[in-house]
């Protein structure tokens, strides 16, 4: 009887050894989505920079003209871990032609000046139909990023919904959510 304990035993200690080893190894993904929504109506405007990854012109500066002097808005935030981010932004239609803009964002690491188009900027896209703009890009923990959004003409802004998604938690700054916060109280002033 004792030599079929042990065998029964050493079996069921392999198997018991081997789940354990599979649920500790196997561990949950940490990645996220943060969405967030803006207006670009009547919001401060800049001189846009072109697309590209990362972009080397001013829009215009390659034609000789002014380019697109379009509204903007800035969101600032974090990571809490490195790696790929997939940061994307649809258009809300917007009246009177109530239609989907061609919105454009570009992304900035460290700072962000409006009158310093070039310095910092990471990438920046476009859409030319009004659909939704989506890029990749490898974020690093403790870096602040800025993503502006804006249009890709003149005509182009209104609503919008940005989405950043990854590896890790986004964490927005106090800045970001004060700004939110105090045109939220002016909506509601307005009403």
């Amino acid at each position: 009887m004792l030599l079929e304990t042990k065998f029964f035993q050493k079996p069921l200690m392999v198997i018991l050894g081997l789940v354990l080893t599979t649920v500790s190894i196997a561990q949950p993904s940490k990645a996220a989505s943060f969405n967030y929504q803006g207006d670009t109506t009547d919001e401060p405007i800049w001189r846009r920079v072109a697309p590209g990854n990362p972009p080397t012109l001013i829009s215009g500066e390659k034609d000789g003209n002014l380019g697109m002097s379009v509204p903007y808005t800035v969101f600032d935030f974090t990571v809490d871990q490195s790696g790929l981010y997939t940061i994307s932004g649809e258009s809300e239609p917007t009246p009177p032609a109530n239609r989907k803009w061609d919105i454009f964002l570009a992304l900035y690491q460290e700072s962000f000046n409006p009158t310093e188009q070039l310095s910092n900027i990471i990438i920046a896209n476009t859409t030319t139909n009004g659909s939704a703009v989506t890029f990749n890009q490898e974020l690093l923990t403790g870096q602040k990023y800025f993503l502006v959004t804006t249009g890709r003409r003149v005509d182009d802004f209104g609503g919008f919904s940005n989405t950043i998604s990854g590896s890790g938690q986004i964490a927005t700054t106090y800045l970001t959510i004060l700004v939110i916060s105090v045109k939220y109280i002016e909506l509601i002033s307005e009403l």
